[in-house]
């Protein structure tokens, strides 16, 4: 395996060796017991300081293994690692370097060959690549310290936080806009409305056999419930001090969707824009974690371009805006949506100016739900964690 060579215990060990020649000469010279005790006592500790310098530290063998499980930003992640020792000779100190972080592991290596340190690690939201271990063994006295570090890749998705949304607040979304209209949990499957691919999680009884036989792919059957009462949750992909906390809310507002039975979708206004189509299924939940653990908040004023361009949504009964400033361009768009579905904005900002008040004030008479959300509140004080 390979490992980054550190020879500047060589120096610290003939300095050791200076220190040895310096005392028996002191002993050879003076005589008496004081001299001579000094050196014998400094003998096993040099001794031990060239057993260090001499280590085959490249024959160590190190691995690298983090539990699969879904981990949330900021939860504590245990990382283990496993090394295989070529010697069993006791080492004072066996310090577990993660990468260039920080020390996170110091144990007694003897008189085993073959030890496991398991540390705690908190990553940020996003995919990580875990690279290397840096090991380093020295003396009880810190004279000679070696160090190496190995190859340990490993990949860990960190996924956002999410805060459990009140039931209530689903619930008082229908009761706004032009379009409002009760909740509707259900989907009538008398009359098919079209056709689309097949996807996991769609039911054997929904396959369009005579249309799956013509494309020689399975179809399933598209019901008019299951267009109208699709929700778009609709993320700003702009550069703001509050897309973390954007992030949150999206992952909050669209588990709160699928725990209604609703079919909930995702569309990310960024930079690089992505969509996930409205779905019920359980494996929607996973899509859609994974899609906000690895969006960036980059570019300007996205948001507004995708709802003047976004075409692929415009049959959902309702969309969910997430976004931290609001202009007369976004106040445009906001309008010309609320007239024909329900039409949900949420603006998560430390300041409310008395011009955005009058501008969400406008929108309210105009059926849009309004409402501002202070950072503070999406923080992790009641954090979802748990696997789906």
């Amino acid at each position: 395996m390979k490992m980054k060579r550190n020879g500047r215990h060589w120096f610290a060990f003939a300095g050791l060796l200076l220190l040895a020649a310096v005392l028996f000469s002191y002993a050879m010279f003076q005589g008496g017991f004081v001299s001579w005790f000094l050196f014998y006592s400094f003998l096993p500790l040099g001794l031990y300081a060239l057993l260090i310098v001499i280590y085959p530290l490249r024959g160590v063998a190190v691995s690298r293994t983090v539990p699969v499980r879904r981990y949330h930003a900021d939860e504590p992640i245990p990382v283990a690692a496993r090394i295989d020792l070529p010697w069993p000779i006791p080492l004072a100190t066996l310090a577990v370097i993660e990468e260039e972080r920080k020390r996170v592991g110091a144990i007694v290596a003897w008189p085993f060959r073959r030890l496991t340190c398991t540390w705690p690690l908190r990553l940020p939201r996003g995919r990580h690549q875990l690279e290397t271990v840096i090991l380093e063994v020295g003396d009880p006295f810190g004279w000679v310290n070696k160090m190496a570090s190995f190859p340990a890749p490993c990949t860990v998705i960190v996924y956002p936080r999410y805060i459990e949304w009140p039931f209530e607040a689903v619930h008082e979304w229908f009761a706004h806009g032009k379009a409002a209209r009760p909740i509707s949990l259900h989907r009538d499957m008398a009359v098919a409305a079209g056709t689309r691919e097949y996807v996991p999680g769609d039911k054997m009884s929904w396959v369009h056999w005579k249309a799956s036989a013509r494309r020689q792919e399975l179809m399933t059957k598209e019901f008019d419930e299951q267009r109208n009462d699709g929700w778009i949750v609709v993320l700003d992909g702009a550069s703001s001090p509050a897309f973390e906390e954007l992030v949150t809310l999206a992952a909050s507002v669209s588990k709160a969707l699928l725990d209604q039975g609703l079919p909930a979708g995702l569309l990310f206004a960024g930079k690089k824009r992505s969509f996930l189509a409205p779905r019920r299924h359980d494996e929607q939940w996973q899509s859609i974690l994974l899609l906000l653990a690895e969006v960036n908040g980059e570019g300007k004023d996205p948001l507004v371009r995708t709802l003047a361009e976004e075409t692929n949504w415009r049959a959902a009964a309702g969309c969910v805006i997430l976004t931290s400033t609001l202009s007369i361009p976004l106040l445009q768009q906001l309008r010309a949506l609320a007239s024909k579905r329900h039409v949900v904005l949420y603006i998560v900002s430390r300041e409310w100016s008395h011009e955005q008040q009058s501008w969400a004030d406008g929108l309210r008479r105009n059926g849009v739900y309004v409402s501002r959300i202070d950072p503070q509140m999406l923080q992790p004080v009641q954090q979802g964690g748990g696997n789906r």
